[in-house]
């Protein structure tokens, strides 16, 4: 039988389907049918690694000393790591030698946590140890970081972001700031990243507050949200909407905004579409919302249909998702005049040329089984009969469903 020859092109590409479907364990077992493949296939097996140090398996285990050991035999796997998330222990007095092996890295995840991850304390800058500082410092440096992610840090010097200059995705879930400059051997330009990619999880909205320079206005604005795309904001703080107004007036270019929260907290009335700037009503395509509702008397949208009806006619809107949470000890309105608020704004003539997705998910978290019965047969027939023209409107995808979760 004649030797079959693959074009390596052919095998880049197979290789990338295979990444594509994360099936690592396949193409760890081509790596090993020759040595073509191996290049080939190392290229997508560490082009994300994870070193978490707060996993109890470390103490046994420990993934960082191996995957070390394995670059001092092979120095050139650091450079196919393009994506790198480096979490320690609070508390911790390790460094991060590891770190200085990078130079490719574009993605970085760098956090603290417990061996208790339901209530991770807040790991103090100042009180990291010397030589994990460096080493960030130097890791920084050494790499274009496009996309950050940061999670249970305080006191972070606020010009630390300013290190970023390419930065264009920020994550961040409870970071505090310090005003603290960086230590005067820091090397390298300082530029303010403009952001294209936010998202603010929980205790950091007042984070970005300040990096907004509205906090101290000596130190000026750290981020550049003037041609922000995409807003995510998960906040319980009862100036949430305040700041998203802020930012929502900053960008012209807005095409994506996805809200989670509270009432009084999450209250859209004023607060979204009324502050788009001209730019951005004709970006904005998504809006998504997540309210926890608290009482009977609260509009189920949070008023979001009124702020819909101030851009209709007027915008490029694509999809509104709708992912309303209830908890057994509370409760919601179950008038059906409110629910169908949503489908008489969306039905106005020529209101929402673009739309072709809407989704309306209501999920019902319970503590214990119960008889639950009455309220969700309300709810379900609010959607059998109070969306007709969403429901009959061919160019639009709608979906509606009542879901009974457990609170865990």
């Amino acid at each position: 039988m004649p030797n079959l020859e693959i074009p390596l092109d052919v095998v880049e590409l197979i290789m990338e389907e295979l990444a594509k479907e994360e099936d690592m364990e396949t193409m760890k077992t081509c790596s090993l049918a020759c040595r073509y493949f191996r290049p080939i296939c190392q290229r997508h097996i560490f082009a994300a690694i994870s070193l978490d140090f707060s996993k109890r398996h470390f103490r046994k285990n420990p993934l960082a000393p191996r995957f070390r050991r394995l670059m001092d035999r092979n120095p050139s796997i650091a450079r196919y790591v393009r994506s790198l998330d480096y979490v320690e222990l609070f508390d911790s007095k390790r460094g991060a030698p590891v770190l200085r092996r990078f130079r490719h890295v574009n993605s970085f995840t760098f956090g603290f946590n417990d061996y208790d991850p339901l209530f991770p304390p807040k790991q103090d800058w100042e009180k990291m140890t010397t030589s994990l500082r460096t080493s960030v410092y130097f890791f920084i440096q050494a790499n274009n970081i496009v996309e950050l992610c940061l999670f249970n840090i305080q006191n972070l010097p606020m010009s630390f972001l300013l290190q970023f200059p390419a930065l264009l995705l920020l994550d961040i879930y409870q970071v505090t700031v310090a005003h603290a400059p960086l230590p005067i051997t820091f090397p390298g330009k300082r530029v303010v990243p403009r952001i294209s990619s936010l998202i603010v999880r929980t205790g950091s909205l007042s984070t970005v507050w300040e990096l907004l320079g509205e906090g101290r206005v000596e130190y000026g604005s750290i981020l550049d949200l003037t041609e922000l795309s995409e807003l995510s904001v998960s906040s319980e703080d009862s100036n949430a909407m305040e700041i998203v107004r802020h930012i929502l007036k900053t960008t012209e270019n807005i095409k994506t905004v996805t809200l989670s929260g509270e009432y009084p907290a999450l209250n859209c009335l004023g607060n979204i579409t009324s502050v788009l700037t001209s730019g951005s009503l004709r970006t904005l395509k998504t809006i998504q919302l997540s309210p926890l509702l608290e009482t009977a008397n609260e509009d189920p949208y949070l008023d979001l249909t009124k702020e819909l009806e101030v851009i209709a006619g007027k915008n490029v809107l694509e999809q509104i998702i709708l992912d309303i949470n209830i908890e057994t000890d509370r409760t919601c309105s179950t008038d059906p005049t409110k629910w169908a608020y949503l489908d008489r704004v969306l039905s106005s003539t020529n209101g929402f040329p673009f739309l072709h997705r809407v989704e309306v998910e209501i999920t019902f978290w319970c503590y214990c089984d119960g008889d639950h019965e009455e309220f969700l047969g309300k709810m379900w027939d609010i959607g059998r009969n109070k969306f007709p023209w969403l429901v009959s409107a061919k160019q639009i995808e709608f979906k509606f469903d009542v879901i009974v979760g457990p609170v865990i």
